[in-house]
């Protein structure tokens, strides 16, 4: 019960922020480019702090970085609320990232520390939590926006006092899960996320280069890449085919109060199928609806095919972070999901700023089919190069390991 709740107040801030912060800063008349460079930078941010903080987490524990993870939440809304010039929003968008770091890579760890079997099916029901968090942010920006009229900074400040509430309670109820053998020993905490800091890239190296672990993190580019696209850009395409910002909330509450009741399941057939064949199928899957995305002109049909797309991306986020729970080791769990954190923050990064270009000379209503469009040929294309690859290196395994038991064999029969 505690991770729902988790979920519910770990989104709720997350998806009023990500909902309006592109459509705000074009109604405060920012450039285009500029738009895209802002919502770029709460990714870069992220891919010099999520490993280290997930490495954090395993010294004091999950609860701390998840509390502060909502905190920082908080604080970004509140920023918004007050955000009549650009920087301000660059303000808030770096406290957003500050606390997706805490908040994301330590949440799988934590369910990584309570559950050793079944992971997929409890992420299911963690996100059944994020849903509720969806459809309540959602709710309030519909009743606010189309009931009341507000403008979009008194949402922002609506969704901050209501985040700060959360924050309290979780303060209170979170209890700890990390047990006291799977944490790291220092001699000083704060000297420890210090070294952390400076070893970031040698200790995501490292991890890196393990060969479990590196073809998931390579899918995890593809997924990172696809999702963000949606995340910065679907409100743009919603706008442009002529429906009111209101809609954009529609569509999403209404996308997670139908997905609500599946999530389990998809957990479910990550845990049957093992993550790597899922994570394949709905990558293909996810991207093909962004063309769909483009076609169609009503909104009850976008509203369904939101919902296919957001369902497939689902099970692969499940399959990767599913994946990297089974291949890393428990007192290594914090510091494999913090590198899996980095690699989501470099795609997402990465797919902001490729079509920062033709936004230099275009407003984003103007060019969001062509840059849907080319998303999904470089998924596709991502996605056939990573699997190519992938079974390059397994039947390179598997002759390497019949050429040591010919070998061994060999030895054997000589010996005697």
């Amino acid at each position: 019960m505690s991770l729902v709740i988790l979920g519910i107040i770990g989104v709720f801030p997350l998806v009023i922020f990500m909902s309006y912060v592109g459509l705000h800063l074009e109604d405060i008349h920012t450039a285009a480019w500029l738009i895209a460079l802002i919502l770029a930078f709460r990714n870069i941010y992220q891919i010099f702090l999520r490993v280290p903080l997930g490495q954090f987490s395993q010294i004091v524990g999950r609860k701390p970085l998840l509390i502060v993870g909502i905190s920082c939440y908080t604080i970004s809304l509140f920023f918004m609320s007050l955000a009549y010039h650009w920087i301000i929003v660059l303000v808030a968008i770096t406290f957003l990232a500050i606390g997706m770091s805490c908040f994301w890579p330590v949440l799988f760890a934590y369910i990584g520390d309570i559950e050793k079997e079944n992971i997929g099916q409890l992420q299911g029901r963690v996100f059944q939590g994020t849903d509720i968090g969806t459809i309540l942010g959602s709710l309030l920006a519909v009743l606010l926006l189309k009931t009341f009229h507000v403008e979009l900074q008194v949402l922002f400040g609506w969704g901050a006092g209501i985040s700060l509430i959360g924050v309290i309670f979780m303060s209170f109820f979170l209890p700890e899960v990390l047990q006291k053998e799977d944490r790291l020993e220092v001699g000083s905490k704060m000297k420890s996320l210090g070294k952390a800091f400076t070893e970031t890239f040698r200790n995501l190296t490292k991890i890196s280069k393990e060969k479990k672990l590196r073809i998931i993190y390579l899918l995890q580019l593809c997924i990172g890449f696809l999702e963000y696209i949606i995340t910065a850009f679907f409100p743009f395409l919603v706008v442009s085919k002529g429906f009111s910002d209101d809609s954009v909330s529609t569509i999403f509450w209404i996308s997670s109060g139908v997905l609500i009741f599946f999530k389990p399941f998809f957990g479910k057939l990550v845990d049957k199928f093992s993550y790597k064949i899922p994570i394949f199928v709905t990558l293909i899957f996810s991207s093909t609806m962004l063309v769909f995305m483009v076609i169609v002109d009503t909104l009850p049909w976008l509203i369904v095919i939101y919902i296919l797309f957001s369902a497939s991306s689902l099970t692969s986020y499940i399959g990767v972070n599913t994946g990297t729970t089974i291949e890393s080791k428990p007192n290594q769990r914090g510091i494999a999901l913090g590198a899996l954190g980095f690699y989501v923050s470099l795609s997402r990064s990465v797919s902001t700023l490729t079509f920062s270009p033709i936004l230099l000379t275009n407003e984003v209503s103007s060019v969001i089919e062509p840059i849907f469009i080319a998303t999904t040929i470089l998924i596709l294309s991502a996605v056939f190069y990573i699997n190519f690859f992938h079974n390059f290196l397994s039947n390179n395994d598997k002759e390497s390991k019949n050429k040591f038991l010919t070998i061994k064999i060999k030895n054997k029969k000589e010996k005697s």
